[in-house]
Parts: structure tokens; sequence; C-alpha cells
């Protein structure tokens, strides 16, 4: 008997052993787990997470040491919840380098950085960083998505705004992410992704890629509604430009002077000199790949489309000024009042989501 229970004695401590070296299955994309055994110590992370009072350690990547409580990240997160349940069933217990007490250790995927970030966001200890880089936002959408932390992303979305004339691209992908597919469950990114999106009818395309390591995760798919939405602008621009530019140059108020201009002219319509055709056709091309009022109020005389007029009106007209003068001076006039009629197309297309669904 004394034997048998030797025996059973060694089994117990070798399935001990193997249990203690055994990580526990991957609990998301990112296979943060749940380690049993602490080799190397780790660094305090700042304040407040160098609490020792508290009775988890999260583990960096990079070897720093969170203190947390597992309530409350229980409470903020299932995933959190889930993972402390199941080590708390196989019995892990294991002693923190860097105190007397024994703790458990969640050794996690995420860096130092990216950790002190999220935390800061879920864990009522922590005060949230006044400054945030888009990568930083990125970060913490990713993690709260991951450990599926509701309320985060909503409350943290404010904080692109800033960034939406400066870097749109990176915002749009960043909502259009999380925005829904119908108007009736419309999200925070809905609306975000909307303005950014407008902002970007100010670029062509295609559009310059961010060089940040979350952009290359963003799913083409998520990506086709801006381009569709921004050649549909592009498209409603240059068709309400052609539906009123014969309206135009019959309005003497928008071009009094044109009844005098001597230039050459061809075709059925009377005063239409080449140049105002040249014109017009480099003007529309112009606004179909970057459909935004802001494109042709940004125009000067050293822009393409001005040197049509420039290059084009040789004229005198009648009181001794020279065409191209006058043209240029009332094409800023011009320019001003064309920003209505670009805006009015674009008003009309919208930006859909549906058609990020899968066929």
């Amino acid at each position: 008997m004394l034997c048998i229970i030797q025996n059973l004695s060694a089994i117990t401590n070798v399935y001990r052993h193997v249990l203690a070296h055994t990580f526990l299955p991957d609990m998301s994309s990112d296979k943060s787990t749940l380690a049993t055994e602490s080799t190397l110590l780790g660094a305090d992370a700042p304040f407040p997470f160098n609490d020792h009072e508290m009775d988890v350690i999260l583990r960096s990547s990079d070897r720093t040491d969170f203190y947390v409580h597992t309530a409350m990240l229980s409470v903020a997160s299932p995933v959190f919840r889930d993972l402390f349940e199941l080590a708390q069933a196989r019995g892990l217990r294991l002693t923190s380098p860097t105190s007397s007490s024994m703790k458990r250790c969640v050794e996690m995927a995420e860096d130092r950085h990216s950790l002190d970030l999220f935390l800061r966001w879920c864990d009522t200890r922590g005060s949230i960083p006044l400054e945030m880089t888009i990568p930083d936002i990125a970060t913490v959408i990713r993690l709260a998505d991951k450990f599926q932390v509701e309320g985060i992303a909503s409350r943290i979305a404010p904080h692109l705004y800033q960034f939406i004339e400066s870097e749109p691209l990176s915002v749009y992908a960043i909502a259009a992410c999380h925005a829904s597919f119908t108007h009736d469950n419309a999200t925070w990114g809905n609306a975000l992704a909307r303005r950014a999106a407008k902002q970007l009818l100010m670029s062509p395309m295609p559009f310059q890629t961010p060089n940040y390591e979350f952009f290359k995760t963003v799913p083409a798919i998520v990506m086709e509604p801006l381009y569709q939405y921004h050649r549909a602008c592009g498209m409603s621009v240059r068709e309400n430009i052609q539906k009123h530019h014969i309206s135009w140059l019959s309005n003497r108020s928008t071009w009094p002077w044109l009844s005098q201009c001597t230039c050459t002219t061809q075709g059925r319509i009377p005063q239409v000199p080449d140049w105002w055709r040249a014109y017009l056709i480099r003007l529309c091309e112009l606004l179909e790949n970057q459909p935004s009022a802001t494109t042709i109020l940004a125009l000067n005389s050293d822009d393409d489309l001005m040197s049509v007029i420039t290059h084009s009106c040789h004229c005198t007209l009648g009181n001794g000024i020279i065409c191209s003068a006058k043209a240029l001076h009332d094409a800023e006039r011009f320019h001003a009042g064309l920003s209505k009629y670009i805006q009015e197309a674009v008003d009309k297309i919208v930006l859909d989501f549906s058609k990020r669904k899968m066929k």
C-alpha cells in the first residue's frame, strides 16, 4: 500500500509539473495567454499600475508588470473574466517576482505602451491621456474590440475629429470598421467616416496610403465604399457643371465682358471662345477627381486650370483691357459662385456602407 501511495504521489507531482508548464489555449486572435511560470523578473509599470495590493499581474510582451484588480477587469471585459476563471479552475497560483505575495500572472501579447494606453480607458484608477496619436487611438480601439470592452470605442472616437483635416484616410479607416451596414443602426463610426470621406474629396485618387501598421490590416471591403463615394461625387459635380454652363454664359452678371471677346470661337453656341471650351473641359476633369469646393477656391494663376486662360486669351477688349487679364480677374468671382454648384452636387451623394456586405 505504501508503494502505491508513493507511486500516486510521484504521478501527481509529474502532472503538476506538466500543468505548470502548459499555456492556456488562445482566447483571441492576438494570442494573449495566461502563463503558469515567471522565469524572469518584470519591471513595474508606471502609476497607477504599480500597486502591489492588486490581485493579478498583466505582464506585457516586453516584460513590464501591470498590477490590476481581477474584479474590475472582469466586469469591464468578458474575455478577461473567462481567462481569470479558467486560470482559477486550473489552480494556477504564481509568485510575483516583485511582491512577496502569491499572484496570478497573465502574459500579454501587447507591449508596455499599448497595454498602458488600453488599461487607462478601462481601469478607473488610470487617467486618460490628453494627447493621443492616430496609432494610439487605433491601438485602444483594437484592444477594446479584442477584449470586448463596451463603450471605449465610442468614448475615444471624439479624439479622432482633430485628425480629420490632417489624416482623413486614417480616420476613415478606423471609423468605417465600426460603421453599421444600415442607417437604422448608425453608430459613431458612420458619422465620423462620412466626415472623413467628405474631407477626402479634396484629395485625388488613388489616395496616399498612411505608413501605419494598423492600416495594413484594414480590409479592402471597408475601403471600397469610400472609393465608390468619391467617384460618385466626381460624376455628380461634372454633370452639374455641364448642366449649368450655358446659363452661366448667358448671364451677363457672371461673364459681362464675354460678348466683347474676339478670341477664336467654334461650334453652334454663340459667344463661346475656344479657351472657354478648353477651360470647361479642364475644370470638369479637375473636379471629377477632386470634387470639393475647396479645390476650386484654392486655385491661383499658376495652376494648370488657370493657365488655359493665360495661354489662350489673346484678344483686346473694346475698352483696351487684355482679355486674359479680365478673364483671370473674373474667374475668381466665378469660382466663388461655382462652389455652390459643387456642394449641391456632392450633397446628393451618400456614403453607402451597405455595399460592404459580402455576397
